[in-house]
């Protein structure tokens, strides 16, 4: 069975090589010839292969990652925002099906038991999740999923795929600017920006402590855009 994985592999990896881009649906259906493969590791092994790599953003609440991936969505019809599901509140400039799919924690909990999400976190006491057919879908259209997300979730992700995806991780100048930031926005409490600052400074101290993440600090956007724009041009050379 050994052999039979790797010739399967292989021959996905030669039809990638030719096309581009082989759907995952296609490879679901070759599948059904492997049914003693592990599929989660077969699904590894295609991304692993894959031309396509999701594009994974994170960084603490107020630091102007939202800002950063408009703009990059704006100038690239390679990338397709992934659109997570939450159970926290939308924000006034927030539109549901557009920034998140706000539920309520019923149907959050419906999904999870369906196993429909590829990660779930917790932040700030509210529920997130990557669903995976939402990555699967924009695959399936030959675009490369951009996920915001964060540190929580980029670490599932990535060991769920692999660790088969481009990783940026955008820092604040400093804690007392991301703080001002924060107050600046106008949309929490005191006491809520005062937690979402203690959350940014375990977030950033876990962030340092992956391999994965290229970090570009946000001191002023246009800077901050260009850096990151020459870093996704370099990993996604075919753009």
């Amino acid at each position: 069975m050994t052999c039979d994985i790797i010739s399967f592999i292989y021959y996905q990896y030669k039809i990638n090589q030719r096309n581009q881009y082989i759907g995952l649906k296609n490879s679901r259906n070759a599948c059904q010839n492997y049914s003693n493969i592990n599929y989660k590791i077969l699904m590894k092994a295609i991304y692993k292969f894959s031309t396509i790599k999701p594009l994974i953003v994170s960084g603490p609440s107020g630091v102007g990652k939202g800002s950063l991936v408009t703009r990059l969505l704006q100038n690239s019809q390679s990338f397709v925002y992934s659109v997570s599901l939450t159970t926290r509140k939308p924000r006034p400039n927030e539109q549901n099906g557009v920034n998140y799919h706000f539920v309520n924690k019923d149907v959050f909990e419906e999904n999870i038991k369906n196993n429909e999400f590829l990660e779930v976190c917790e932040v700030h006491g509210n529920l997130y999740g990557t669903a995976k057919n939402q990555i699967n879908d924009i695959i399936k259209q030959n675009k490369i999923p951009l996920i915001e997300i964060d540190v929580q979730g980029a670490e599932k992700i990535n060991r769920q795929l692999n660790n088969q995806c481009v990783n940026i991780f955008i820092l604040p100048p400093s804690i007392s600017i991301l703080r001002e930031r924060l107050i600046g926005r106008k949309t929490e409490t005191s006491d809520v920006v005062e937690k979402r600052i203690k959350n940014a400074e375990t977030e950033i101290e876990k962030a340092k402590s992956f391999q994965f993440y290229h970090f570009i600090v946000n001191d002023n956007f246009e800077t901050c855009y260009k850096e990151l724009l020459e870093f996704v041009n370099k990993k996604y050379q075919n753009l």
